[in-house]
């Protein structure tokens, strides 16, 4: 796939069937193509890498763990061809790969996955690279990355944010929520602007709305089922959001379950006519089978069957 497609593949906004009322009201903030941290030339952007706050304070993490990481997926970037970084990153097919390290390391692709893992260097090479800005995966590959998503929370807060996070932990504290539910809270809100840029003060309503509906087609699920909307509760009561935000969570309920085309395209299928195959079958199945099942032919059809064969 061409560094054109990729682009167009990853900065494609909803289709409309699964676009919210809301989301039109509010749109999200589109995907930009450059901005200065990832124009900068290697030799700069390196060394602000390796610089405060970037830099881990304990040095021996820094020097086995981050350094290692960050020339790793550097010099991996830099044999892709593109003038930013940011291209670069949609060009080398991490976004559509089943593990992006794999691309960084051939080895591993080559070997049984059993047997062998991705060096574990790869992850932390990366997310600094996402928490200075250098490049912007999309939403979809954020929240379908688990590995990624790992730590992106702290760092960000540590990082780009500290002072936005802080407020967004006071309203977590003030919800009197668990563990678990403050985390992923915290998470999602460093997914949209791991994704979109900038810091907590520019997330919109849009980017909140936008997270929420990728998420519930994605786990095919109804929003109940696709995560909290408690991220967004943190940033309105911050002030983050503004005072046009809406109040009531119910607003980002979504329209019923997705259709056949949905399931189909969270796999995001490159060739046109497979994709429209897969869907007119699911659509006769639609008849006949239930949800559950209906998700299951997705799945088998359009991720381990085809998806993995692109």
């Amino acid at each position: 796939m061409s560094g054109t497609k990729v682009a167009d593949a990853v900065a494609q906004p909803l289709a409309p069937a699964g676009r919210s009322e809301l989301l039109v009201r509010f749109p999200s903030r589109p995907a930009q193509s450059s901005w200065p941290q990832t124009a900068a030339p290697r030799t700069t952007m390196v060394n602000r890498l390796f610089s405060s706050p970037f830099a881990l304070e304990n040095r021996l993490s820094q020097l086995q763990g981050r350094r290692p990481g960050v020339l790793a997926v550097v010099a991996w970037l830099q044999a892709r061809p593109g003038e930013t970084w940011q291209e670069r990153w949609l060009v080398s097919g991490a976004e559509t790969a089943a593990d992006w390290r794999s691309l960084v390391d051939p080895a591993h692709g080559r070997a049984r996955p059993s047997v062998t893992r991705p060096p574990g260097h790869l992850a932390p090479g990366l997310l600094v690279m996402i928490c200075a800005d250098v490049i912007r995966p999309s939403l979809p590959f954020l929240l379908a990355s688990a590995g990624t998503r790992r730590k992106l929370a702290p760092e960000m807060a540590r990082t780009r944010d500290p002072e936005g996070f802080a407020a967004l932990a006071r309203a977590v504290d003030a919800a009197d929520v668990g563990l678990q539910a403050a985390q992923q809270a915290l998470t999602r809100v460093a997914c949209i602007l791991a994704a979109k840029g900038g810091l907590v003060c520019d997330v919109t309503v849009g980017d909140c709305v936008e997270l929420l509906e990728l998420a519930r087609q994605m786990s095919g699920e109804d929003e109940g089922r696709a995560g909290s909307p408690l991220f967004y509760q943190v940033l309105r009561a911050t002030g983050a959001l503004g005072d046009d935000a809406p109040a009531t969570l119910r607003v980002f309920s979504g329209r019923g379950r997705p259709g056949p085309a949905q399931l189909i395209d969270r796999y995001r299928i490159a060739c046109r006519p497979v994709r429209d195959v897969l869907v007119d079958y699911l659509a006769e199945r639609q008849a006949s089978a239930d949800f559950s099942s209906l998700q299951r032919f997705a799945y088998l059809l359009g991720k381990l069957f085809w998806a993995d064969l692109e």
